[in-house]
């Protein structure tokens, strides 16, 4: 007989269950929600901000010998076990890169998946909002508003508990998406960069061909799989195969001959000044598919080339030369030289110091470009004295008596506070200053220089170029992040975006008004004409009451409209009346009656004749009355 089956369920209300994590998932989720921070992102920016300003501050990449040569050896084992000769290819700042690399994607992953969203907490509207006299019910105004703004291209993100929220424009989360993923690909050119990238080095001779390895075995990949293959346990290698096969690179190779190196240059103020440095060179690249040949490939500064994976660069050149000495025209000596490396003649005591060999094609303004005497600055510096003959010359010097020496020697230890030691210490003198360089001029192939009754002479100028090249697979990324970064900065500065929060309000008079938030970026947007049609679309501005006039207060009489004259100029017909200022109009006032003046009774004009007689003839006539 089977037995029943015994059927059990739990209440709704019953309390859950907690499930046991695990130590893993609970790192996991540690992890997890730690990637997703942004505060993660600023600090690691900040410490590969410190970490590039150091290594902006000591050189990178040199030789031991460099380094030493300028600071020493004491201060270049320091700084060599600190690590700060090397920073950008260290093992620390990749791992800064790969932590800020799973940043960004995480961020990126949880943006776009929602769970990250920004939710508004607003319920009521600021009172900066903008009114709007919309009516009706809320239900059918937030209807309403919903229609108005889908008919004007906004995409509404969220109705909800009388809020309207919409945008239009580009994409934020697009936007910003692509911002991460700019970055996102740059950090990954970098890693590419610091485990694959190498450089050197080549100079050219003309006619003499020269073979570059397209590879290198002294990549950072190539060294860190060269560890793992080493690591051992009990004489036991897990990780053997790991080693790089060291026979990949033969046959892949890029051969270069410099064709013709040319030199141009620029006189000013009666000085040489290099115009530019152009090598004509025939590349050859094996092993990357079909053999290819580029007869004849020019590269000069600002202008590389690209070929086998390799990037070459014009860097420098390389000059020599001939030094003949003369006596009663027969040949004595002759010495190979190279610009700005000392020589010595067996003729002559003491060293020549070379200039930079001027050679090639002379540019001057205003005139045909010509080819140029070849010439080099010689300045010539005596022999210094051997070092025992300075001793010597040190110890035939006149010396104090031995009293007055010791008296002298302990009041100056007295005065500095020093004991005098026991035993008799010897002082070094200090070395005297090397002799000074003397200019000898310009050693040219056109005319000899004169040195103590020899004649020196410049022949057979020779030039190198120098050329430097380098691998980076990650420079392609790079290129890629630089224009998705560049075409993000474009969208976000230029492309017009509206947002519109719109909160809807009922009131017992006016029925539902809206209280409207506009924000827009974007130069090329018109946000103050977009607001307006908007604020139209959904109702217009509410209108303001005018405030009623007291009972008591006059009624106000409006004064009478001017008529315009009939021969009133018309704007628009004459332009030329237009464009002159318009005469100030003077305003007639009523003219009120002149007060009439009326003239006092004058007496009667007394008779003249008798006037005449009765007066004397020395009086003066009597002038005529008003």
């Amino acid at each position: 007989m089977e037995e029943p089956k015994v059927i059990t369920a739990e209440r709704p209300d019953a309390p859950k269950r907690k499930k046991h994590k695990t130590f893993l998932r609970v790192v996991f989720e540690r992890v997890y929600h730690e990637l997703m921070r942004i505060r993660l992102a600023v600090w690691l920016l900040i410490v590969m901000t410190v970490t590039m300003i150091v290594g902006s501050v000591f050189p990178q990449g040199y030789g031991a010998e460099t380094y030493i040569e300028s600071w020493g050896e004491a201060r270049y084992a320091v700084f060599s076990k600190l690590g700060l000769l090397n920073l950008f290819h260290s093992k620390f700042f990749l791992l800064l890169g790969i932590i800020l690399l799973l940043n960004l994607l995480v961020g990126s992953i949880v943006r776009l998946s929602g769970r990250r969203s920004v939710s508004v907490s607003r319920t009521t509207a600021p009172g900066t909002a903008r009114s709007i006299a919309m009516g009706g019910e809320p239900d059918s105004a937030i209807s309403r508003a919903v229609r108005a703004l889908t008919e004007r291209g906004y995409f509404v993100s969220r109705v909800q508990g009388g809020m309207v929220s919409a945008r239009r424009g580009p994409w934020p989360e697009g936007v910003s998406l692509l911002y991460h993923l700019a970055m996102a690909i740059a950090i990954v050119g970098f890693i590419i960069s610091a485990l694959h990238s190498f450089e050197g080095d080549v100079t050219l001779y003309p006619g003499e061909p020269v073979v570059v390895k397209t590879t290198s075995r002294d990549t950072g990949w190539q060294k860190f799989r060269c560890r793992i293959a080493a690591f051992d346990i009990v004489s036991w290698h897990p990780f053997e195969g790991a080693m790089p096969d060291t026979t990949v690179s033969d046959g892949k190779e890029v051969t270069l001959t410099l064709n013709e190196f040319i030199t141009e240059w620029e006189l000013y103020n009666d000085k040489y000044y290099p115009r530019d440095w152009i090598s004509d060179v025939s590349i050859q690249v094996t092993g990357h598919g079909p053999e290819m040949l580029w007869p004849s490939q020019i590269i000069e500064v600002n202008r590389p080339f690209r070929a086998g994976g390799l990037t070459f660069y014009q860097m420098a050149y390389e000059q020599e030369f001939d030094v003949v000495v003369w006596q009663n025209d027969t040949e004595v000596e002759r010495v190979k030289a190279n610009a700005y490396v000392p020589f010595t003649l067996e003729s002559l005591e003491g060293t020549f110091f070379p200039g930079t060999l001027r050679v090639g094609t002379l540019y001057e303004k205003y005139h045909t470009p010509v080819p140029v005497v070849p010439h080099i600055a010689l300045t010539w510096q005596e022999p210094e004295p051997p070092a025992d003959e300075m001793v010597a010359e040190v110890a035939v010097e006149e010396a104090p008596p031995a009293d007055e020496a010791g008296e002298l020697a302990e009041a100056e230890a007295e005065s500095a506070g020093v004991e005098l030691a026991e035993a008799d210490t010897i002082v070094a003198p200090a070395p005297p200053p090397p002799p000074e360089r003397i200019e000898l001029g310009d050693l040219s192939a056109g005319e000899p220089l004169e040195v103590e009754g020899y004649t020196l002479t410049l022949e057979n100028p020779y030039e190198g170029s120098v050329l430097t090249y380098r691998h980076d697979r990650g420079v392609t990324l790079l290129y890629i992040a630089v224009t998705a970064f560049m075409l993000g900065l474009a969208i976000r500065t230029y492309w017009p975006s509206y947002r519109v929060s719109l909160w809807i309000e009922e009131t017992l008079t006016a029925g539902a008004i809206g209280k409207l938030m506009f924000r827009a970026t974007g130069m090329l947007g018109e946000p103050e004409i977009v607001e307006d049609e908007l604020v139209k679309a959904l109702g217009g501005d509410p209108e303001t009451p005018s405030p009623a006039p007291p009972a008591d207060a006059a009624p106000e009489i409006a004064p009478p409209a001017e008529v315009a004259p009939d021969d009133a100029p018309t704007p628009g017909k004459h332009p030329l009346r237009d464009a002159l200022a318009p005469e100030p109009r003077i305003e007639s006032a009523e003219l009120s009656p002149e007060p009439r003046i009326e003239s006092p009774e004058l007496p009667p004009e007394p008779d003249t004749e008798s006037s005449q007689s009765e007066s004397s003839p020395d009086e003066p006539e009597p002038q005529p009355g008003l």
